[in-house]
């Protein structure tokens, strides 16, 4: 008797809390496929450090990189998803309001940025107009890796504890823990509950139109998600 091998689905994240919401959820709905994170601890979309590299070369190397550690090769990767923060970064500049009362460095509202100088404002200007640029890059790719492996990118806006628990600006100690808890006591699916965070759809191709709708005017600022989609890729690609 054969046993076919599992192909992995690969997720790339910024952080340990998307695999601590994601990872038990997917791999129950598709124990087909090897379910795993390559956690970036940071923003790979943005890096003062490599401001010429462009930014299919950056993800490809980051699944390379996964690849080599984990000594899987491109015929053994099913899919790369990728989850991002969005972080305000396609409102226009003159959303990005100088408050010199302002202690903390940025502060993220539902129509605007605030920061408390000009210095910090230029820094967020030139952060957007680079994340903005990769993301559309990315998000026109449907494969990476010489074109070997499916690819997509998803997103939460301005960033996951802002879609779970509508915080405006969360305290960085304290997420993990905070997103176990949210987890264990849910009562629904995680795509259910995500769902009430997706933009309002209209069109033929959902995927596409979800990141028409987060690049408008002030939407990458508010509490939108696409995951849900994530959920309808793997299920559409496996057949099931």
């Amino acid at each position: 008797m054969t046993i076919t091998k599992k192909k992995v689905v690969l997720l790339l994240v910024e952080g340990s809390c998307e695999e601590v919401l994601l990872y038990n959820r997917l791999r129950s709905l598709f124990e087909q496929h090897n379910i795993r994170f390559h956690i970036q601890y940071g923003d790979i979309l943005y890096d003062l450090d490599r401001p010429d590299e462009p930014i299919k070369s950056v993800i490809g190397n980051a699944v390379n990189e996964f690849m080599i550690k984990s000594k899987f090769r491109p015929e053994d990767v099913f899919c790369v998803l990728h989850i991002i923060d969005m972080d305000g970064c396609f409102i226009p500049e003159d959303a990005i309001v100088i408050d010199d009362t302002q202690k903390e460095l940025t502060l993220y509202h539902d129509d605007r940025i605030t920061v408390p100088h000009e210095k910090q404002k230029q820094q967020i200007a030139a952060r957007n107009a680079d994340r903005s640029t990769n993301i559309n890059i990315m998000k026109a790719l449907g494969k990476i890796l010489s074109s070997e492996i499916d690819y997509r990118m998803y997103y939460f806006s301005r960033n996951l504890e802002h879609v779970l628990f509508k915080e405006p600006n969360p305290e960085k100690e304290g997420k993990f823990p905070q997103v176990e808890r949210f987890i264990e006591q849910l009562e629904m699916p995680i795509e259910d509950f995500l769902q009430e965070s997706m933009p309002l759809l209209t069109g033929a191709d959902p995927y596409t139109e979800s990141w028409d709708r987060i690049s408008e005017s002030s939407a990458s600022l508010q509490q939108y998600s696409n995951v849900p989609l994530l959920f309808e890729f793997v299920k559409l690609q496996s057949g099931s």
